[in-house]
């Protein structure tokens, strides 16, 4: 009996250990299967938003306009608290808690965010994408754009552009851009336009000059950014007649001209809404207000 006992338990053992191998080899072929279907159906988040993008992109109606189409084109700099050394260039220094008072206003008041494109077939077309636009410039392509401007420009689903000084971002400068943060940026909207290759003074520079450093900042730019890039923003805002007639490889050239941006400046010297430490969102509607048709 007991020899019968035996064999019977050594049967059981055997019977177990091959019912567990069983089940381990079906659950390392399900594992399997699951990383594969996960494989085929991730999808980078970042591919996620752009897709949303473009998808609300193809909904917008454009409306053509009875009357001229003029544009509010901001120009801001530098987004942080100032400090004392930093007198000499005040005015292009806004507080992040004045810039944020712009952007949750604009928000409120319902203002579509433009892209470079976007401005681009505004002004060409004289058609618009809602009753409320307006295009957020940027211009030094400086390191607080990404530490400070973007997180509220998201907070707000706000759109902007900063136009690069290239060889800063080029050359590695700790203060401005890098490549891997604009395209990080790209993905939720911003976008990155041409400030020149050395930010010179385009009015009293030579030919070859300006030729170089408008075309070699927009094959930068084209090149790094995967992108075709269509505007310009002066250094400081001067440029000459040689400038504009060699600006023409770009869509748009942004000035520092004071007012609102419109078909009859030409294109390619647009006006500007330059902002200031102490504008504040009142301020800053009333300017602008104009420019509703």
């Amino acid at each position: 009996m007991m020899k019968k006992n035996k064999k019977l338990t050594i049967i059981n053992i055997i019977l177990m250990l091959a019912c567990l191998a069983a089940l381990g080899s079906l659950v390392i072929v399900l594992m399997r299967q699951n990383s594969k279907t996960s494989t085929k159906t991730a999808v980078p988040v970042t591919r996620i938003s752009q897709d949303k993008a473009q998808k609300a992109q193809k909904k917008i109606k454009w409306i053509k306009q009875k009357q001229p189409v003029h544009l509010p084109i901001l120009m801001y700099h530098a987004i942080h608290d100032m400090t004392p050394d930093e007198a000499g260039n005040a005015n292009l220094i806004v507080s992040p808690a004045v810039f944020e008072s712009h952007i949750r206003r604009l928000s409120e008041e319902g203002y579509y965010f433009l892209s470079p494109e976007e401005a681009y077939r505004a002004l060409s077309q004289n058609a618009l994408p809602a009753k409320k636009v307006i295009w957020l410039t940027f211009d030094d392509s400086l390191l607080d754009f990404y530490t400070i401007a973007y997180p509220i420009l998201k907070k707000y689903q706000a759109r902007a552009t900063n136009n690069v000084i290239t060889s800063f971002t080029d050359e590695g400068r700790s203060g401005n851009l890098t490549i891997k943060q604009m395209k990080e940026m790209k993905t939720n909207g911003m976008s990155f336009q041409s400030h020149t290759v050395n930010h010179p003074d385009l009015a009293v520079s030579d030919q070859e000059t300006q030729a170089k450093e408008l075309s070699e900042s927009r094959t930068y730019l084209d090149k790094e950014l995967n992108q075709t890039t269509t505007a310009i923003a002066y250094p400081a805002g001067r440029y000459s007649d040689t400038t504009l007639s060699l600006a023409n490889q770009y869509k748009l050239g942004l000035t520092t001209n004071e007012g609102l941006a419109s078909a009859e400046n030409g294109l390619l010297s647009l006006n500007r809404v330059r902002i200031l430490p102490d504008t504040s969102a009142d301020i800053l509607m009333s300017t602008i207000a104009p420019a509703l048709p």
